[in-house]
């Protein structure tokens, strides 16, 4: 489930993205910071996308009365469906919570999140050697660091210090009051430690595009707002905006992520149109129509629904009690080599199943009643079912609206002895009875039944137009192998076809009937 709740964290970023662009928009009318509306971005990008997707709250005893359970999941009070497109990203079989895939990609985010941190280490480092050769003096009264060549800027999240090149100190006075005033706002303001802040969220989260983009965006309105409080001290304007011109001509390479007034020429022409900018009429008005704008945005973002079965129409979850949930905890018989185990994580259930070729990997179950549950990222649901005592007797679990298994309730004995005859087929390596027959059932493509179990009848008369495509393709058979038991005790042959090669799985029953089949081509 890792790639579908990564692109919708990346959506959900976007849309707190666009409403930080119109919070700032709103904010420069009325000439408040701007800042804020990126910083509030960056940690709605971090914390929201988790929250909505995996946090449950408790309902307040005073309304426990009309709610319908004692705890809600904040995904189930969401309302917008995340676009189609990304649906395909949660039909990838990642239903698995120990997916291969989740595995790769959390270690490629552990990765980044490490090379950045010791880069960002390394830099700072060197930053700090480089600091040991330089002068401490002061200037305008103000304690500093004379640089060869970096600033200015202020250095340092716990201990902020303002370094200065060493040509400021031979540039006018006023030009030297100016820059003292604009370092000496960032540390009153805290900027050093709202920078650090914003840089810590980015290594957690490195993969997600829309939060370096926040982030860029956060540096730039530390800046204007950093000007912004230097001319509300009483600085000249004209003096200022020559002061800007006069550090961008001397523009640091070695800025780093400081907080300063070395920028691009770019930028540094931008905040000097900003501070000239006059204050436009009904600019109240405009600020507060921008203001609801994005309080309306930040809202969609809250309300789009993470990817997995409340995605694709589960339902709202219910809370069940522990002792409700350990009902249906034990095991179950699928098959005379197949086992489904029921254990509890927390407020929902979690479906283990052996002996079977589709499903490698647990299951999330949550519930959506007392005895119906949904199954996170796949359209699948599991109901159990009870005796007259309220004894859970066999659970059904349907796919897409149909019943996909049956197994009823047995003892932990019985579902050890199944799992051994599942690890001793593997082990033996020998074929079932009958295995090689109908193999050859299978690729003269019957269309009786004969031989075959009833679900798998149905399904393949549901997949015909498909597979008379797919074995169109592959061309006719030329040779075939048993090629042993795989992992969950179903025989592998390898066919060869006129024109490509695949892999078909079978089990069988006692009888020789096929119960189930799979087949896909092996690459070339």
């Amino acid at each position: 489930m890792m790639l579908p709740w990564m692109a919708y964290a990346v959506l959900t970023s976007l849309l707190l993205s666009m409403a930080a662009a119109i919070g700032a928009h709103a904010a420069r009318q009325r000439r408040w910071a701007t800042r804020w509306a990126w910083l509030a971005a960056m940690v709605l990008s971090v914390v929201l996308p988790v929250a909505i997707a995996f946090v449950s709250i408790q309902v307040p005893p005073a309304l426990r009365a009309t709610a319908q359970a004692d705890t809600v999941t904040l995904r189930s009070a969401t309302t917008i469906p995340m676009p189609t497109v990304m649906f395909d990203l949660d039909a990838m079989g990642e239903s698995s919570i120990d997916s291969p895939i989740d595995t790769w990609i959390e270690r490629v985010w552990l990765m980044l999140s490490v090379s950045l941190f010791a880069l960002f280490a390394v830099t700072t480092g060197s930053l700090h050697r480089r600091k040991r050769h330089w002068e401490a003096g002061t200037l305008c009264g103000t304690e500093v660091l004379f640089s060869p060549d970096v600033g200015p800027a202020v250095i340092g999240a716990l201990r902020p210090q303002i370094v200065v090149p060493t040509w400021v100190a031979r540039s006018p006075a006023a030009q030297q009051r100016h820059v003292i005033a604009h370092e000496s706002a960032h540390i009153r303001a805290r900027d050093p430690h709202i920078l650090a802040l914003a840089l810590t969220l980015v290594v957690l989260v490195p993969w997600n595009v829309a939060l370096w983009w926040q982030f860029y965006r956060l540096r730039r309105a530390v800046e204007v707002d950093c000007d912004a409080r230097v001319l509300q001290g009483g600085n000249n304007l004209h003096e200022y905006c020559e002061t800007l011109i006069e550090v961008g001509q001397h523009r640091s390479t070695h800025r780093g992520v400081a907080a300063g007034m070395s920028e691009s020429v770019s930028f540094l022409e931008q905040r000097i149109r900003l501070m000239l900018l006059k204050p436009k009429k009904w600019a109240r008005v405009w600020a507060l129509g921008l203001a609801c704008l994005s309080v309306g945005v930040v809202a969609v973002a809250a309300q789009v629904t993470p990817p997995g079965a409340a995605a694709k129409g589960a339902g709202k979850t219910v809370a069940l009690s522990p002792d409700m949930l350990d009902r249906y905890m034990g095991y179950y018989k699928v098959s005379e080599l197949s086992t489904i185990a029921i254990d509890r994580s927390g407020d929902h259930l979690v479906l283990r199943i052996s002996g079977q070729v589709a499903f490698k990997g647990p299951l999330n179950l949550f519930p959506r009643s007392d005895s119906e549950f949904f199954v996170q990222g796949i359209n699948a649901t599991v109901d159990f079912f009870k005796d007259a005592d309220g004894y859970t007797k066999a659970l059904v679990g349907n796919v897409d609206g149909r019943r996909a298994v049956t197994a009823d309730r047995v003892t932990k004995a019985i579902a050890d002895r199944i799992d051994g005859a599942l690890a001793k087929r593997v082990a033996d390596q020998k074929p079932f009875p009958g295995s090689e027959k109908a193999l050859q059932l299978l690729l003269s493509d019957p269309d009786e039944n004969t031989g075959m179990s009833a679900d798998l009848v149905r399904v393949r008369a549901e997949q015909k137009p498909f597979r008379e495509k797919y074995l169109e393709k592959l061309g006719p058979v030329l040779s075939y192998k048993f090629a042993g038991v795989n992992d969950v005790g179903w025989d592998r042959y390898v066919v060869a076809h006129r024109d490509g090669t695949e892999d078909i799985f079978l089990l069988l029953d006692n009888n020789g009937t096929i119960v189930s089949a799979y087949r896909h081509p092996v690459n070339s």
